[in-house]
């Protein structure tokens, strides 16, 4: 997914003009991903100097929809895997599902197009193993207007391609400084798991012999 959404910026920022709706399409899938690193506004915005504000956001939503579709095949499994759900007896959490289930549908919507974090729906909603064609169903409701109206920001408010470029980067530099530290201290981690596991193989080896 980083990859991903790395190669596309790059091509984004050099040739959109030439096959613009095609990088869009698949940098959407990474930037809409249950995990991202990477913001879609700004992008939405930057293309509305240039591009159709239509084909752009049906790019962006077809790509929005690849990841959704994606995030319900890995992570309704994920949460309710028989070992971790004891999150489930958190108050929180069923106050919060309560609440959702009176109106899931209408709450993804209007978190999917609104700025409100759209991440604890997700979370809410694969949890309680919500529809798949439901959950398509509203990332698309809600997604292609909120791409519409970033592209037409883009083309209304006339905001340097230099301040979008530079939003996106330091965005991803933000989560980049904190995620690589986090994932060098995990790699450690498992790297002296893996020496301990060898050498208690290589102990009983031993003692076999």
């Amino acid at each position: 997914m980083v990859l991903i959404g790395v190669v596309t910026f790059v091509l984004m920022t050099t040739m959109a003009q030439r096959d613009g709706y095609a990088y869009l399409f698949f940098y959407s899938i990474p930037s809409n991903s249950a995990i991202s690193l990477f913001p879609h506004e700004p992008v939405l915005i930057y293309y509305g100097k240039f591009a159709n504000w239509w084909l752009s956001a049906a790019a962006a939503t077809g790509g929005t929809l690849i990841a959704g579709w994606l995030d319900h095949q890995v992570f309704v499994p994920v949460l309710n895997y028989q070992k971790i759900t004891s999150y489930k007896e958190n108050r929180f959490y069923r106050k919060s599902t309560d609440l959702f289930m009176r109106y899931p549908f209408a709450t993804l919507v209007a978190t999917g197009f609104t700025p409100i974090p759209f991440w604890p729906f997700k979370f809410l909603c694969f949890s309680i193993h919500y529809p798949l064609w439901r959950y398509l169903l509203a990332l698309s409701v809600s997604r292609f207007p909120r791409y519409w109206l970033l592209a037409w920001a883009g083309a209304a408010l006339g905001i340097p391609t230099w301040m979008l470029i530079s939003a996106v980067i330091v965005i991803f530099a933000t989560y980049a400084v904190r995620a690589v530290p986090m994932a060098w201290t995990h790699f450690k981690q498992r790297r002296g798991t893996w020496s301990s596991a060898r050498e208690s193989l290589d102990q009983g080896k031993g003692a076999a012999e």
